[in-house]
């Protein structure tokens, strides 16, 4: 009896990008998860197998099927779970299978190659063989002896022996040497196929003492849960316990002790048997986050993120598919962690951007976490002092739970929040970046050996080159943006490609020599503060400081022993910081966030204005918050200063539904690239012919949807690519993806589709 096989190819031609039926070789034992190589085409490729069976779909005819060549790894296994999961991922998010794939199991990374391999030895041949050689023969042997394994890629070979085709063909004819076709993978080694351990987690009953106010540390130190605390726990529980998929958001304000809660309930599950994932928004902050975790878990806790290198992500894959880890901490991409008995997964800072992939396919790791926990009946638990718009919303129309903490740890307060109308700063002649108010309080923080943090969300010395004759501003010449200009190294940067080059002595468009740069960095923050404080040591925060893969951990960990009074920096200080001296929090101008051109920058400025007021004053020292801004009557910025997430929420969530804005319509936003502007102005009016068509058509020609463009993205140019983009907007998401996969088809077999890169984005943060 036939066997078959259902491949998954890993191309990147969308008009490949499906499954194919093969025969499986009498020898070969396959099993679903497997690696293989197939052709497709005639040429060699991967494969991963997603089904095994006896019988063919109809209209497949076996002559007419190519047998599987090899497996490429019999002790690899991707999870079927994880198949399934790659198979959702690609139909969401709008993409290829084969980019799914990647990114769910990153250990399929690789390319088939040809090798040569040697067969003959030179010192093991009698004399009869070696007459054969030649000069270009005996350099091409020696060439491979010395290679280790004895074989090297072909193309390497062919650069290294400088020999012809036919010299080559002789070496395979003569029995020197034979070619093979290998999968060379990114890194190094080969995951162990791994067997669950028998039996399954045991559903948690809340009729045992698992929650008790005072639980002793690994390392003899206690921490005590307070009743928020204790009752959150308990919540999440007996959702535990109740088997079935959930989602809680958990709502508590900055201080409130949402680690604690995650500590607690991930020592439970794995007193259960059970496995957990905490994701967190930020790589910086994974190694911060880990070693809390360990001092409690020890070696069970390992860190999993996209910047370890392929030979550490593949050691970490390893590690957790043997059970050898039971707790994952990581940004966005450990949400896909094999571990052997999920249970939990944890999203700190739901609200962050951060957790929306930027590249194909662009998922949102909340979504992937709730999926994943669809599959396996486990809970997703998102956690934030300033839940974004959609989840809190869910939690209204009680589609998730909702929990909230209101009250701090300990004897600390939220702290007062005073805001500063820096127009008024300018009439009373105060030129600074710093308000009178601000200087004041720093000052007495100084002088009473408190720490500062303050924060502007903008890194370098200032923000744009600008000719004061003309107005030519200095933009990058690979981007449609402007350079920003930094001290070290007295150069313009471009903060998209990182393109470099010193500022212009006269303006390149009118010859004039006022060149004057405008607007502030921390960079310049960091500046104009030595001046006004000379003999304070300040420490910078941003990403230019923390390049190095412990600049991060470095400049916080002096921070924290106190060796500087003030700390600058941008976002990257607002979350999950918690230094007992800092008294004072200073945001240097709101309105850098506040007059961006989206709908989510009221929504962006209230969160970032409340979690950075949320270091200050988080021990017994009370704290105090300064917010400078030129819109001192914004409505985001005064519900910031009060703390009052429900106010801003029933405003802004009213502002939305009038103006039909998520959550209650989604926007698909199709992005298009291509190196010559003629050539995606094209591209773009062909996808939007193609749209309006299947708009007239009998599927979608009574569906309420809307197309928005082609028109220009907002940067037009980025890194050498132009973009133009067109957004579908519409109240059924399902409808929605539908409506643009068929688009997208019809697009792809057009010939307007040469050489165009398609990003496409569901519900898109920016």
């Amino acid at each position: 009896m036939f066997r078959y096989a259902e491949v998954l190819v890993d191309v990147a031609n969308r008009r490949l990008d499906q499954s194919y039926y093969y025969l499986i070789p009498e020898y070969l034992n396959l099993k679903v998860g497997m690696r293989v190589l197939v052709f497709l085409q005639n040429r060699k490729v991967q494969g991963l197998v997603v089904k095994v069976t006896n019988d063919l779909p109809e209209g497949l005819a076996l002559i007419s099927l190519k047998s599987i060549l090899e497996i490429v790894d019999e002790d690899s296994l991707v999870p079927t779970d994880l198949i399934e999961l790659a198979h959702w991922l690609a139909q969401t998010t709008i993409c290829s299978v084969a980019q799914s794939l990647h990114t769910v199991w990153p250990l399929l990374r690789g390319k088939v190659e040809d090798w040569v391999k040697l067969i003959a030895s030179i010192k093991d041949s009698d004399v009869q063989t070696l007459q054969w050689l030649d000069t270009d023969a005996f350099r091409a042997v020696t060439v491979l002896e010395r290679a280790r394994s004895k074989a090297i890629p072909l193309k390497i070979f062919l650069k290294r022996a400088d020999i012809s085709e036919a010299t080559l063909a002789k070496l395979f004819q003569q029995g020197w040497a034979k070619k093979e076709t290998r999968f060379v993978s990114k890194g190094e080694g080969a995951l162990k196929k791994i067997s669950p351990p028998e039996g399954s987690l045991e559903k948690v009953s809340l009729s045992q003492n698992y929650v008790d106010e005072k639980r002793e540390l690994s390392s003899g130190r206690t921490y005590k849960l307070t009743r928020e605390q204790t009752a959150a726990v308990k919540s999440v529980l007996t959702v535990l316990a109740e088997g079935s998929p959930q989602t809680i958001l958990l709502h508590g304000v900055t201080g409130s002790g949402k680690t604690d809660v995650y500590r607690e309930l991930i020592e439970q599950i794995l007193a259960q048997g059970g496995d957990a994932i905490l994701l967190v928004p930020e790589i910086s902050l994974t190694s911060q986050v880990a070693s809390y975790f360990e001092t409690q878990f020890g070696t069970q806790v390992i860190i999993l993120h996209s910047g370890l290198r392929q030979r550490e992500k593949m050691k970490a894959w390893e590690d957790i598919a043997a059970g050898h880890k039971r707790i994952v901490i990581g940004a966005r991409s450990a949400v896909f962690a094999p571990l052997l008995n999920l249970r939990l997964i944890i999203i700190d800072e739901e609200h962050d951007g951060a957790y929306k992939q930027d590249e194909n396919p662009k998922y949102h790791a909340r979504d992937v976490a709730r999926k994943r926990m669809e599959q396996l009946r486990g809970v997703v638990l998102l956690g934030s002092a300033t839940p974004s718009l959609e989840a809190y919303a869910a939690a209204q129309a009680g589609k998730i739970r909702l929990l909230t903490m209101t009250g701090r740890i300990g004897k600390s307060v939220l702290p007062p929040v005073e805001i500063v109308d820096m127009r008024e700063e300018l009439i009373q002649g105060n030129r600074s970046m710093f308000s009178l108010l601000l200087q004041q309080k720093l000052r007495e923080r100084i002088a009473r050996g408190e720490q500062t943090m303050l924060f502007l969300n903008r890194r370098g010395y200032s923000t744009f080159v600008v000719c004061r004759e003309c107005g030519y501003v200095v933009s990058c010449p690979n981007c449609d943006i402007a350079l920003t200009y930094h001290t070290q190294g007295q150069a313009m940067r471009c903060h998209y490609c990182n393109h470099k080059e010193l500022p212009p002595l006269s303006c390149p468009k009118c010859g004039s020599r006022y060149i004057r740069f405008f607007g502030q960095g921390t960079q310049r923050v960091e500046e104009e503060l030595k001046g006004l404080l000379p003999e304070v040591p300040i420490l910078r925060l941003d990403f230019d400081t923390t390049r190095s893969g412990e600049a991060h951990h470095t400049i916080l960990e002096s921070f924290r022993r106190q060796e500087a009074s003030v700390l600058v920096g941008t976002q990257m200080m607002a979350k999950g910081l918690d230094f007992p001296n800092v008294t004072l929090v200073g945001v240097i101008a709101a309105d850098q966030m506040l007059n961006m051109p989206d709908f989510r920058a009221r929504e962006r400025t209230f969160q970032l204005l409340t979690q950075v007021a949320g270091r200050a004053g988080r021990s017994v020292k009370p704290g105090e918050v300064v917010i400078q801004t030129y819109s001192p009557t914004d409505d985001a910025v005064l519900r910031a200063a009060h703390h009052d997430f429900q106010g801003f929420f029933w405003d802004e969530i009213r502002y939305r539904k009038e103006r039909k804005y998520p959550p209650y319509t989604h926007i698909i936003r199709v992005l298009l690239l291509h190196e010559k502007e003629e050539r995606v102005i094209t591209g773009a009016n062909d996808l939007g012919a193609y749209l309006r068509q299947g708009m007239q058509g009998p599927k979608f020609g009574n569906t309420e949807m809307d197309i928005l463009g082609p028109a220009p993205a907002i940067l037009t140019r980025l890194k050498n690519q132009w973009r133009w983009q067109i957004s579908v907007k519409g109240i059924n998401l399902d409808l929605l993806r539908a409506f643009l996969h068929l688009g997208v088809q019809q697009f792809f077999n057009g010939p307007a589709s040469s050489g165009i890169i398609l990003n496409i984005e569901v519900d898109p943060l920016t």
